[in-house]
């Protein structure tokens, strides 16, 4: 398992594909203006984004995580687990999300693998992730 892209949402523009992002306990992700709404850390499955893309979904274009990960099983996950990644640990506050109700996949009935495959947590230990760090699953 691995950190395979990470993304920041700076005070102003769209999101920015970085090659390392710094995770505060208080703050979440140092300089994303979506994190400092709640510090919370958003984590998107890899395979899961590339199927949404690949059905015409429109969420990976509305949620764009800040860690988007390769190879973590998001059906073993359970809020209070922890995630290591890098020099990082994380505890899951919430696993998955509805889906966005104007996404043609959804109006459709098509199944869309984004409510099981994206998680949020906040920092217990900050540090700077970077691309390509190894991720573990401890649960709680």
């Amino acid at each position: 398992m691995r950190a395979e892209r990470l993304t920041l949402a700076p005070e102003s523009g769209g999101r920015e594909t970085v090659e390392a992002l710094v995770l505060e306990s208080q703050t979440g992700v140092a300089g994303d203006r979506k994190s400092a709404k709640d510090g919370s850390v958003s984590l998107l499955s890899g395979e899961a984004e590339e199927r949404i893309r690949g059905l015409g979904g429109l969420c990976t274009g509305r949620f764009l995580a800040n860690v988007v990960t390769r190879g973590l099983d998001y059906a073993a996950l359970e809020t209070g687990g922890r995630l290591t990644v890098g020099a990082c640990e994380l505890e899951l506050v919430r696993v998955g999300k509805p889906c966005y109700e104007v996404c043609m996949l959804a109006q459709s009935g098509e199944r869309c693998p984004l409510p099981k495959s994206c998680a949020f947590a906040r920092v217990i230990r900050g540090g700077t992730v970077h691309r390509d760090d190894e991720m573990t699953y401890c649960g709680k």
